[in-house]
């Protein structure tokens, strides 16, 4: 079949049934389902389920016609319902004439409070182009289930394939995953690479990159696979499910204004004795100009619901403290633990350990990893493994004793610090701390552009300010600033102490697109920004 200019791909579709995936579609004690892949020229597909005792059921498959950049493909999908809890099956799928090989699953069992799964996250692989090699995936599912054959599903964190909207890159995330997720349910979260695509994928170099609004290879493709209770239009990127004491809330990265709502009333009516969140971008991030504003804002009442949520993109493992509305506690019970997935394909991305984050591991070795999820009643275990053996975390979450092993306590200054994007200038900063003047938040603000990389000039009483395209000219005595030669108003008057220019902070920050909050709690003075630039200054 030829197709826009293109040869069907070596990995295209076939008569034969590829690309099979077992998932949670609703209750997993009662229901499962099984997708597939076939050409057009296979009948409309079914599965024969034959459970413990032999007896025999065909279930007929949900089956669509879906036309990808290279292809034209069926995609079938067959609901399994009226399971028993507990209970292991075998199944096959296809048509009269191609049918697949013969694969095992079990359901949940009744009052399940002690299982295991695994977190993956940014599985993507983009070379070779023309056909992605996925084997880093495989190898390192195959050494999880080696080294846990009990666990039960993999669940993952986005950017599943490098490239969502082009068919060449889900053949090859389905050649990594070949002969475990026919097996072993696999609950997919979206990315921002599920999103991505090219206009023009082959040959390479490929030409049009595009981000789109709504993951919509992705919604076709696994459309029937799980459940469909997300909000209205969004229902595949975003469900939610629970598997024994532990409800699940998956959440997109699109919509978030309609997706927050959502995971909040989703989250609120849930009586589960856990509530786990999975959402692509890092709301605490560790890529220094990392920042969360494009998303959090819609999302903070949902994932603050959460007892922890599973997080990826940044190809590097950190765990924060328990947080809520941004300030650090102790206890599981005051806030929500983020955990940052490592890359499921090996990383090597420069990123830091921030003042919020517990435990940090910068993954550049190259080597993939994976969380292992130990669920035992009111105590949840979580390692972080990669595939060579090492451990690069563990810790646990006692909910019945409303702590975190091992103990680790969030930090509380005596007096106020600044902190920019979860960094905090030290050795610049040493002697220079911020005070609160009859209701005005005074900073050092000059040390801490200085810090960020600013071009900072200090004479006499003034300070000149250069950054994120604007220059501030700060003066002793003065409840005014020169921002690029027109007159900007302070909060009160600047005055000198310590050697450093002390200057009310949020309109300080203001001038430059930052954003300044007091953290109570851990008496810290804020300086945030969407801003995903450095304003590192130029040698002239």
């Amino acid at each position: 079949m030829q197709k826009n200019n293109f040869t069907k791909p070596d990995r295209g579709s076939t008569p034969q049934p590829d690309h099979i995936m077992l998932s949670f579609c609703g209750d997993p004690r009662y229901e499962m389902a099984v997708t597939w892949r076939t050409d057009l020229s296979a009948e409309d597909g079914f599965v024969l389920l034959t459970d413990s005792k032999g007896e025999q059921e065909k279930i007929d498959a949900i089956c669509r016609v879906i036309e990808s950049d290279i292809d034209i493909s069926k995609f079938n999908t067959a609901i399994l319902k009226n399971l028993e809890a507990g209970s292991s099956y075998t199944y096959t799928c296809g048509d009269n004439n191609n049918r697949s090989g013969e694969f095992t699953f079990t359901t949940q069992e009744e009052n399940c409070d002690n299982f295991k799964f695994i977190v993956i996250s940014d599985q993507q692989v983009g070379d070779p182009w023309p056909k992605p090699d996925y084997s880093p995936l495989k190898n390192m599912l195959n050494f999880a289930l080696k080294r846990d054959p009990d666990i039960r599903f993999i669940l993952t964190a986005g950017d599943n394939c490098d490239d969502g909207q082009n068919e060449l890159q889900w053949n090859g995330m389905f050649s990594g995953l070949d002969g475990i997720v026919e097996s072993l349910p696999y609950m997919m979260t979206t990315g921002n690479h599920d999103n991505r695509g090219f206009k023009k994928y082959l040959p390479e170099p490929p030409e049009g990159k595009f981000y789109l609004d709504h993951a919509d290879f992705f919604d076709e493709q696994f459309k029937y696979s799980y459940p469909l209770n997300g909000p209205k239009g969004f229902e595949t990127e975003n469900y939610s499910f629970d598997y024994g004491n532990v409800h699940f809330c998956i959440m997109g990265i699109n919509e978030p204004q309609l997706v927050g709502d959502w995971a909040y009333e989703n989250l609120k009516n849930s009586q589960a004795q856990w509530k786990l969140g999975c959402y692509h971008f890092p709301i605490y991030p560790a890529i220094p100009e990392g920042q969360n504003d494009d998303g959090y804002p819609w999302l903070r009442k949902g994932i603050e619901s959460c007892d922890l949520v599973f997080e990826g993109h940044e190809h590097t493992f950190a765990r924060t403290y328990p947080i809520k509305g941004d300030a650090m506690f102790e206890k599981p019970s005051e806030g929500t633990v983020h955990y940052q997935c490592s890359t499921g394909s090996g990383g090597k991305r420069s990123n830091e350990r921030k003042i919020w984050h517990n435990a940090y591991y910068a993954q550049e070795v190259g080597t993939a990893a994976y969380a292992l999820v130990e669920v035992n009643k009111g105590v949840l275990t979580i390692t972080t493994c990669l595939a060579d053996g090492k451990i690069a975390d563990k810790f646990v979450i006692d909910k019945d004793n409303d702590e975190i092993l091992p103990p680790s306590l969030p930090p509380i200054f005596h007096e106020t610090r600044m902190m920019y994007k979860g960094s905090m200038p030290q050795i610049c900063a040493k002697g220079t701390v911020c005070e609160a003047v009859n209701g005005v938040w005074f900073a050092p603000f000059g040390v801490l552009c200085q810090y960020i990389g600013a071009a900072v000039s200090k004479d006499g009483n003034r300070l000149a300010v250069d950054m994120f395209g604007k220059k501030a000219v700060f003066t002793e005595g003065s409840n005014t600033a020169d921002v690029n030669g027109e007159e900007f108003d302070l909060e009160s008057t600047v005055y000198m102490k310590n050697g450093q220019l002390m200057i009310g902070a949020k309109k300080a920050a203001e001038i430059f697109g930052i954003r300044c909050e007091h953290i109570e709690y851990n008496n810290i003075l804020d300086f945030e920004t969407d801003i995903e630039s450095t304003p590192l200054s130029k040698q002239q």
